[in-house]
């Protein structure tokens, strides 16, 4: 049994120097826990701990796993991108890799996806990560599609829809609703329906994109710098982890995968690996059932209201609430519709746009974490 295990920190911003804080202020009780003593050690090191933010940053893990050593990081996209090569280097090479810290920062998730839910069936995760870094967030969901799903996604697989201009006219529409707008990372496994028509094969759909959730959602009424992941499990229900996504959170989610590398090394255990088992193909983003908001600008003439409703029931959407508001000699039909396909959706954007009666569709959301 080890007395002492070397350990480097890759890095060198905030993060990385947090990290080497925690490991100097606290190695007393590091030593407790762990059952050896932490050393900097840059020459040969038993675990090195990747603080390091860049995109191009995975060749140093790389080689730390290729020489033996195991590896925490949170570099989202190093995992990512680079995960499947991780993998298999630490398990050629007898090391570990760890990256509970790479997804929402200080948020617990990737343990309770690939451990504590290791026996449920995911059907859906939604995220909102405070990151105003677009890459980040969709390597982030490329992860958390993985992990819950048992099936490698590739950040290029991930549906980007970027944010546009918000108007406070559609925000106030929304929350009369019980709407709120919120970047959102959805991650959904898709299920035909069963018969000879469909087969009921499965396939996963995974988008970053604005989306509208109900009031009382526990991702709607977040603070912007706090992290939150919602999962829903056929046998667990609806679990939500949500914390800071600030430098000491961070610091605190690498501490805690660093304790638990160092005791693998101190008792030979291994860390159990993400599974790809599944091999679940993308489901095509017209198949995806969602809901839509819908803000139209029509003429306000006697029949226009029915005219839309006819192209909605025509491609087969139907209309859960609907509100009119007049402006002069037009108006605008505030439209939530029920769960339908989103080829189905988009049929009816593109008949209403076509309408006579239909001025403009001005706004389209997508509708997030509602039953129906």
């Amino acid at each position: 049994m080890a007395s002492q295990l070397g350990v480097t920190v890759l890095g060198a911003g905030p993060l990385a120097a947090e990290v080497e804080r925690i490991i100097r202020d606290t190695g007393s009780d590091l030593r407790a826990r762990i059952g050896a003593r932490l050393v900097f050690d840059t020459v040969s090191p038993d675990l090195a701990v990747d603080a390091s933010e860049s995109a191009r940053a995975s060749a140093p893990v790389l080689d730390a796993l290729r020489a033996g050593r195991s590896v925490i990081t949170a570099n989202a996209h190093t995992v990512a991108r680079h995960g499947y090569a991780l993998t298999a280097a630490a398990e050629q090479h007898r090391g570990d890799l760890y990256f509970e810290a790479a997804v929402g920062g200080g948020v617990p998730v990737v343990r309770p996806l690939t451990q504590s839910l290791a026996g449920d069936r995911v059907r859906q995760v939604l995220g909102v990560f405070p990151h105003r870094d677009d890459d980040r967030t969709v390597a982030q969901a490329a992860i958390l599609a993985t992990l819950a799903f048992h099936t490698r996604v590739e950040p290029e697989e991930v549906h980007r829809v970027p944010s546009g201009p918000v108007s406070a006219h559609d925000l106030a529409a929304a929350e009369s609703l019980s709407l709120r707008l919120r970047p959102l990372t959805v991650c959904t496994l898709v299920s035909e329906p069963p018969g000879p028509e469909h087969g009921g094969k499965e396939g996963i759909s995974v988008r970053v994109s604005p989306a509208l959730l109900p009031a009382e959602h526990p991702l709607a009424h977040l603070d912007p710098a706090v992290s939150a992941v919602s999962v829903t499990a056929e046998g667990a229900g609806h679990l939500v982890f949500s914390g800071p996504a600030d430098i000491p959170a961070t610091a605190s989610a690498l501490l805690g995968d660093l304790v638990t590398a160092a005791r693998d090394r101190v008792h030979g255990a291994r860390a159990p690996r993400p599974s790809t088992y599944a091999e679940l193909p993308l489901a095509p983003l017209g198949d995806t059932p969602t809901r839509y908001y819908l803000n139209l600008h029509v003429t306000d003439h006697a029949g226009a209201l029915a005219q839309v409703a006819t192209l909605f029931a025509d491609n087969g959407v139907g209309i859960a609430r609907v509100r009119q508001e007049l402006h002069d000699t037009d108006a605008h039909l505030i439209v939530l519709t029920h769960r339908a396909p989103e080829s189905a959706l988009t049929d009816t954007v593109d008949a209403l746009t076509d309408s006579p009666c239909v001025r403009a569709v001005t706004t389209r959301w997508r509708v997030e974490g509602t039953d129906d």
